[in-house]
C-alpha cells in the first residue's frame, strides 16, 4: 500500500473552462432517452436554492433521510437551468478529447457528481486538468460526460460503455491502441469505474426498445482502471440512492435493502483479469473510506491485480499531487514504460 499525506491545492494551470467546443456525442441514437419532460419525474422545489454544499450533505449519511427533493431541485438548478443538460429525457453523452503525438495509450476521465450532476460542469479539476497532465506524461485522454439523475440505473454505466466501444470502434482515427484504453473516476465516477468492469461490462443491458448498431458490437475491454475517492457500496450515502435509482423504490424500506445490496461492488467482483488502482482519503467525509478499503481486501482475495493509495488525512477531493505520481509510474508500469 503507497500512503501520501495530503499537500497543498495542484498548480496545475489549465486554459480557463470546459473545452464544450471540442465534445464528440457517443451515440448515434442515444439508448434510454425520450422526449418525455424530465420534470414529470423530479420533486423540485422551484422558490428554493440548493447549493453545492446543501447538495453534498444531502448525500451523506448511513440511515435513510428523504432527501429526494433537495437533490432533485439541486440537479434541476445545477444541470438543466444552468444549460448543461436538457428538460427532456434527450441528452447527448459526449466526450472531449485531448490528443497527443506519437501514443496510443488512452484513458477515459469520469467525473464525479454523485449522479446529481457531473463536477466538469462548471470544474476543471476531475476533467481538464486531468487530461493535461496524462498529456504531459504521454497519454491520450478523453473526458466523458455521461447521464445523471433523473436518469436510472443503469443508463449512466452504459454511457460508459458505449464510451469504450466508441474509442475502440475508432481507434484508428485517433491513433490509439484500443487494448491500451483505462479508465480513471473520481467520486461518482468512480462508482461508474467499479460498476462497468464488475456489473456492465460484456453484458446487454440495454433497454428492449432499443437497436444495437456496429458500435454497440465492439468489445468492451479495457486494460486498467483507477477509482479515486470512489463510492463503492453505498452504506455511508443511503440519500444517494435518490440520484440513480426510483424514489419509490428508493422510500420502500426493502427495496431500499435490496438497492444496498445491489450497489456493494465487492460483492459483485468479476474484474480479477483488470488491474486496478483504488485511492481513498481516511478523513473523507463525504463517501468515508471503509468502502473503498472493503473492497480491495475482497479484490486482493479474488486475486485482483489492484493498488491500494491512502492519502493520510486526506478529505473527499483530494488533488492530483496525492494520487497522480503513483497512478502514471502504475499505468506506464503496465505497459511496459519507464517514468
Amino acid at each position: 500500500m503507497f500512503m501520501c499525506k495530503v499537500t497543498e491545492a495542484s498548480s496545475i494551470k489549465v486554459k480557463s473552462g470546459v473545452d464544450y467546443d471540442k465534445r464528440i456525442k457517443i451515440w448515434e441514437n442515444v439508448a434510454g432517452n425520450s422526449s418525455r419532460s424530465k420534470l414529470d419525474d423530479m420533486n423540485i422545489d422551484k422558490n428554493r436554492l440548493v447549493s453545492n454544499e446543501e447538495f453534498a450533505k444531502a448525500i451523506v449519511g448511513n440511515k435513510f433521510s428523504n432527501k429526494e427533493k433537495t437533490i432533485d431541485t439541486f440537479t434541476y438548478l445545477y444541470e438543466i437551468k444552468g444549460g448543461y443538460e436538457k428538460e427532456t429525457y434527450e441528452d447527448e453523452p459526449y466526450l472531449i478529447p485531448y490528443l497527443v503525438d506519437s501514443s496510443d495509450e488512452s484513458v477515459i476521465i469520469i467525473p464525479g457528481g454523485g449522479y446529481g450532476y457531473k463536477s466538469m460542469d462548471g470544474s476543471t479539476q476531475e476533467g481538464k486538468e486531468v487530461a493535461y497532465t496524462l498529456n504531459k506524461n504521454g497519454i491520450n485522454a478523453f473526458v466523458l460526460h455521461y447521464r445523471s439523475n433523473p436518469y436510472e440505473y443503469p443508463i449512466p454505466q452504459l454511457d460508459v460503455q458505449r464510451a469504450i466501444r466508441y474509442l475502440r470502434y475508432h481507434s484508428l482515427d485517433y491513433g490509439i491502441n484500443p487494448d491500451k484504453i483505462g479508465l480513471i473516476g473520481f467520486s461518482a465516477g468512480g462508482t461508474q469505474v467499479g460498476c462497468f468492469i464488475n456489473k456492465i461490462r460484456g453484458k446487454d443491458l440495454f433497454p428492449e426498445e432499443y437497436i444495437i448498431d456496429e458500435i454497440d458490437k465492439v468489445s468492451d475491454n479495457i486494460a486498467n482502471a483507477a477509482m479515486i475517492y470512489p463510492v463503492l457500496d453505498y452504506y455511508n450515502n443511503v440519500p444517494m440512492l435518490f440520484s440513480l435509482f426510483n424514489s419509490e423504490e428508493v422510500r420502500n424500506k426493502q427495496k431500499r435493502m435490496e438497492l444496498l445490496e445491489e450497489m456493494d461492488l465487492k460483492k459483485y467482483i468479476t474484474s480479477e483479469d483488470i488491474p486496478q488502482l483504488v485511492a481513498y482519503g481516511t478523513n473523507d467525509l463525504i463517501v468515508g473510506s471503509d468502502g473503498a478499503k472493503s473492497y480491495i481486501n475482497v479484490a486482493r482475495k479474488k486475486g485482483v491485480n489492484i493498488k491500494e493509495i491512502s492519502v493520510e488525512s486526506g478529505g473527499h477531493g483530494f488533488n492530483q499531487k496525492c494520487y497522480m505520481s503513483e497512478f502514471l509510474r502504475w499505468f506506464k508500469t503496465l505497459n511496459n514504460k519507464n517514468i
